[in-house]
């Protein structure tokens, strides 16, 4: 039961041992099962090794190898000489040698596969941060072309934390903390130029609506000396106090709304009025 389990373990590490071979040997309590298990073990350490390290084998591997190598020949001469408690121990002494081969070749692979996402992933972040220093970039420039005035210590802040996250990438520290605070500072650099510029369209349309209506009143007078129609122009001016309640209020659609009708009035007493 013994070798039956650890041959199992041998199929499992190795995958090309046919299990009906395996039965067939067993059940027929054939010990030459052995010396099969331990040459064909012996194989496909030499095709991993081949496929790993070529000509360049470690030193500490090619110790092992040549130790289960050595117990497969020795195995081999103990089944010619029929000494099967021989035989059980070389076989033992190869499988155990094979393993510990395989183990190591399978650690190295890991090593090396985790080296690879590392420098993936890092590459990854060097990326996003090239991306997101243009962008910072992009927003001080808008910043300074429109004159909107940021926090002082925003843009500096900005760049800092992108050297900060450099030097932690190219030493393999944790830069997600500071990932997270430039990604933030970056959506409020954004607030701030939104609501600026969204003010100074406020401010201009107030100011061209504020020209327009002086005009206007000044119409009206006018339209009123010359005797227009009394209930158009009272109409006209109570357009215009809503007009002006409106933008007080920014709300700058509403009031553009109340001056598509106000329009409609000044066209009816004859009033045409261009801003000058």
């Amino acid at each position: 039961m013994k070798i039956l389990a650890l041959f199992a373990i041998i199929v499992l590490i190795f995958g090309t041992i046919s299990p009906s071979l395996a039965n067939q040997a067993y059940g027929q309590n054939d010990p030459s099962i052995l010396l099969r298990i331990a040459t064909q073990a012996d194989k496909q350490i030499v095709n991993q090794l081949d496929k790993k390290y070529q000509n360049e084998i470690p030193n500490n591997i090619n110790i092992l190898y040549e130790k289960g190598h050595r117990a497969v020949e020795s195995l081999d001469k103990s089944l010619s000489n029929n000494d099967i408690e021989k035989a059980k121990q070389d076989f033992l002494l190869a499988m155990n040698s094979f393993m510990q081969i395989s183990r190591i070749i399978s650690q190295s692979s890991e090593k090396v596969i985790v080296v690879s996402v590392s420098e993936k992933s890092n590459q990854n972040l060097q990326s996003k941060l090239d991306r997101l220093e243009k962008y910072v970039k992009t927003l001080e420039s808008i910043s300074n072309k429109h004159k909107i005035k940021q926090n002082d210590n925003n843009f500096t802040t900005a760049y800092s934390l992108i050297q900060e996250i450099r030097n932690q990438i190219n030493t393999n520290e944790d830069s997600s903390k500071n990932i997270d605070e430039l990604n933030d500072l970056i959506k409020s650099i954004k607030n701030e130029i939104r609501n600026s510029m969204a003010e100074k369209q406020s401010n201009s349309i107030k100011n061209f609506f504020e020209k327009f209506l002086a005009q206007i009143d000044q119409k009206l007078m006018q339209a009123k000396d010359l005797g227009r129609d009394e209930i158009e122009i009272d109409r006209a001016n109570e357009l215009i106090i809503e007009i002006r309640e409106l933008l007080s209020k920014n709300q700058i659609n509403d009031a553009k709304t109340v001056y598509s009708e106000l329009k409609v009035v000044l066209k009816n007493i004859g009033i045409s009025v261009k801003i000058t």
